[in-house]
């Protein structure tokens, strides 16, 4: 790995963490403000799972599509049966939707950055122009993947510094990611495994979306913060926007 993909990578971290650091620009939140949050990171979730995680996937693999499944599944059974046994503080002691939806996000988005990071480095090691493409469909979410981790953690929470730890661990295991992609020379196999870990990405964040996230929005009967989920979803196409536009004035 040269160090010009190196820097990429690095950037494409540290979007991660600046995306968390959106979180510090309120310094009190109400509760129909945590709520907003929470719609604002379902509305991603789902534009990321639906829009870019599973075309990227049955494009290429369509037998994969039932690790998209398995993602649901293994998420369901983790808030079921292990979730209740474990908190990770106080503060969710007496709520294990909380630590479900926590868990199943970070898991989600850990597995998915540290594909980001392979995928950046493997793309570049077969052709510079493929790298580019690939660093900037990349790009396009690390930022929200950032605000939305760290909404999570703080609607839940209530502590900053945890939300903020949430998006760094996105931006490390980014890295992480870039590392062993380095190390191991990219197959067909490690191709395979990356969809699959894609497609169970996309199976985690649909599910976090559509049953820990959003049943939270609908109890608070509110419709002016339940429609910050379709802004969520305008987020999403609004920085795709951007970046696409970046991308055609850059050739």
């Amino acid at each position: 790995m040269g160090l010009d993909v190196f820097f990429y990578v690095v950037i494409a971290a540290l979007a991660n963490i600046l995306g968390g650091l959106i979180i510090f620009i309120k310094k009190d939140w109400s509760k129909n403000a945590l709520n907003a949050l929470m719609a604002i990171s379902a509305g991603m979730l789902l534009a990321i799972a639906i829009l870019d995680l599973i075309p990227e996937v049955l494009e290429v693999h369509h037998e994969h599509a039932i690790y998209i499944l398995a993602g649901i599944a293994i998420i369901f059974f983790f808030q079921q049966f292990v979730a209740n046994h474990f908190h990770f503080g106080e503060e969710t002691h007496k709520h294990s939707i909380s630590s479900s939806a926590i868990t199943g996000a970070l898991i989600g988005m850990v597995i998915h950055t540290f594909f980001d990071g392979f995928s950046i480095v493997a793309s570049f090691e077969i052709d510079f122009s493929l790298g580019i493409t690939v660093l900037t469909a990349i790009l396009l979410h690390k930022i929200p993947d950032g605000l939305t981790i760290s909404s999570i953690v703080f609607s839940f929470l209530r502590d900053k510094k945890k939300a903020f730890m949430a998006a760094t661990l996105l931006g490390l295991s980014t890295i992480a990611g870039a590392v062993v992609a380095a190390i191991v020379t990219p197959t067909s196999n490690n191709i395979d495994l990356g969809s699959i870990a894609v497609s169970f990405t996309a199976g985690i964040f649909i599910y976090v979306a559509c049953a820990d996230l959003l049943p939270e929005v609908n109890k608070s009967d509110n419709r002016f913060v339940s429609s910050f989920f379709l802004i969520g979803i305008f987020v999403y196409f609004l920085i795709k926007w951007i970046v696409d536009q970046s991308t055609f004035h850059s050739h």
